[in-house]
């Protein structure tokens, strides 16, 4: 199973709540729900106004298609290529199109920008995090002692873990995965990347432990029955393991890694 960070801080559309930027003119985000209307969507594509040019790139994100998205939000930049809305606008798709490089440039100018951007902020130092820069750990250590980022602590603090985790911190990584389950036992990431440290380590028992109260806190947590099947697997426990795995498929019936774990212990 492909193991990925968290989604931190991903809401596209709200821009304008980031931006403490008062002396900045930053346009109005469209809504996730929002469709250009009968008017705007008769005009030339040149000729839309910003706030539908807005909605087609969210539409176009929305459906993968960032490299079609990225030109829409080029033609945005020409008018202002500061605005810190449309900056973050470009470096989401740069993101989401695996364009690291590309995607923390311009988060960097967005946040530069706008002065104070803290979801810009936040996906930048995911990247840090996921790329094993030390920045991860300056940039949240920053945003913790903004009171605008209170409601995100654990978000902050799970980058700083996933920051350790790559960088092979293990002991670090396990102090910061339990200060999250401490101060927010229901955070669900903190529980994965716990027990997967220990997995990687080889000390299944307890790596299961660790999954199997990541489903009492919520038993519907496909992921973390399918990683008690993998623990159980190494044990040489397959009835148990079969079982997780057609749990972890019964709550997500996309998940493949739960299809390959039943087919392979069927056999």
């Amino acid at each position: 199973m492909q193991r990925s960070l968290p989604v931190i801080a991903g809401f596209f559309w709200i821009l304008l709540l980031a931006c403490n930027n008062a002396g900045k003119d930053t346009p109005s985000p469209a809504t996730a729900s929002s469709a250009p209307n009968k008017e705007t969507a008769q005009l030339p594509e040149s000729d839309l106004p910003d706030s539908s040019r807005e909605q087609l790139i969210e539409q176009l994100a929305t459906r993968g298609q960032y490299a079609q998205a990225i030109e829409q939000v080029d033609l945005l930049l020409k008018k202002n290529p500061s605005n810190p809305a449309w900056l973050y606008m470009k470096a989401d798709a740069l993101e989401k199109s695996s364009d690291t490089a590309g995607a923390i440039h311009l988060y960097q100018q967005a946040i530069t920008a706008a002065g104070l951007f803290v979801e810009a902020e936040m996906r930048l130092s995911n990247l840090y995090a996921e790329t094993g820069n030390k920045k991860a750990l300056e940039v949240t250590s920053s945003l913790l002692k903004q009171p605008s980022a209170l409601r995100l602590r654990s978000d902050l603090l799970m980058i700083q873990g996933i920051y350790y985790t790559r960088v092979k911190d293990r002991t670090q990584a396990l102090a910061v995965y339990n200060q999250i389950i401490r101060e927010d036992y229901s955070y669900l990431d903190a529980y994965l990347e716990k027990g997967l440290i220990y997995y990687d380590n080889k000390q299944f028992e307890e790596a299961r432990t660790v999954f199997k109260l990541s489903t009492t806190i919520k038993n519907s947590f496909a992921d973390g029955y399918y990683w008690m099947g993998r623990c159980e697997e190494k044990l040489n426990r397959k009835q148990e393991a079969l079982n997780n795995f057609k749990r972890a498929l019964a709550l997500d019936q996309t998940f493949s890694d739960a299809k390959e774990g039943i087919s392979r212990l069927s056999r």
